[in-house]
């Protein structure tokens, strides 16, 4: 890495492939980027399921799509002489796209080692828990003071819509992996338990999002399902909207709290080591601490290893808010 004038600095390439949730939490350092160098052109790099996203933060000039054949990836970002590149993935995909592509680039300090000793050995080596956001900020520690590392919400592009001028909040009850999911019938608990409430529910349309939203709505009177109807910007729109948002360890917690939401993330299967709790002050993170087989994964998995499922099932639904 060669240092750069910070005047000089005229053209960035922000890097991170995948996955939903990790790009939401570039948010923080896009706006960083913008207040550093207002005049400069800021462009992301991702991959094409995830551009969507991208397209609803005001602090982005340009984004590209990674193409299946990485040479042209790489040679497209030759032709675009980046003052600095940022990578916030650090895979071999994301070193070959920005090795010598600039004189200036930077990766994300990644704790691989360390979270692999804490699932399979739970041996705890963090000695400072940081959060995803902050990792990304730390690849420009040097152009930032303190204050800069507070985490903050962003001004995104959203849609206004129709018909949502009531009282509601939020649940997004599905997940990627089952360790990561709260069971359907603790969410229908939960809300039958709130009768005078308006929640609306929310996911992907795959179809485990829409199994576990189509059993909560048909078990509860008051939900309404919009599982597999909204795009990214429109779910945005939603949760904007909401009184509170619930969440599992996934996308739309990072999502809701980019919007400034309180939002609540139930936790299964990670644990706060790994950076992806909530930051604000107003939100909530619900987890069974002290239990000897969490984490018994970094990503989540499809069945709870010990059978029992406890990290999930232990939860009072009385502790959400």
């Amino acid at each position: 890495m060669i240092p750069v004038n910070l005047h000089d600095i005229k053209k960035i390439l922000v890097i991170r492939l995948s996955s939903l949730g990790d790009i939401i939490l570039s948010f923080p350092l896009l706006k960083i980027l913008r207040k550093k160098f207002p005049e400069a052109k800021i462009h992301f790099l991702t991959g094409k399921n995830y551009s969507e996203a991208l397209r609803i933060n005001s602090d982005i000039d340009r984004i590209i799509e990674a193409k299946d054949e990485k040479e042209i990836t790489r040679k497209e970002i030759q032709n675009e002489k980046y003052d600095i590149i940022v990578d916030i993935h650090k895979n071999l995909k994301s070193i070959y796209y920005s090795k010598k592509n600039a004189p200036d680039f930077r990766r994300i300090l990644k704790n691989n080692f360390k979270k692999f000793l804490l699932v399979k050995f739970k041996i705890n080596l963090f000695k400072e828990i940081i959060p995803v956001y902050k990792k990304y900020l730390l690849t420009i520690a040097d152009f930032l003071n303190e204050d800069d590392y507070k985490f903050s919400v962003s001004d995104l592009k959203v849609p206004s819509l129709e018909g949502f001028d009531f009282k509601y909040s939020v649940i997004a009850p599905s997940s990627r992996h089952f360790t990561k999911t709260f069971p359907a019938e603790k969410f229908i608990e939960y809300i039958n338990a709130k009768s005078m409430e308006t929640f609306i529910l929310t996911g992907s349309s795959e179809k485990r999002d829409m199994d576990v939203c189509n059993k909560i709505n048909s078990e509860c009177k008051n939900t309404i399902n919009y599982c597999g109807k909204l795009s990214i910007s429109e779910l945005a729109a939603v949760l904007k909207g909401s009184e509170y948002v619930i969440s599992n360890d996934s996308a739309v917690l990072h999502l809701s709290e980019a919007l400034g939401k309180n939002t609540t993330g139930i936790f299964g299967s990670t644990v706060k080591e790994f950076g992806f709790f909530p930051q604000l002050e107003t939100s909530q993170a619900i987890e069974i601490k002290d239990l000897k087989c969490r984490p018994c994964s970094h990503i989540g998995l499809p069945a709870c290893p010990e059978k029992h499922f406890r990290c999930m099932m232990d939860i009072d639904v009385r502790k959400i808010k």
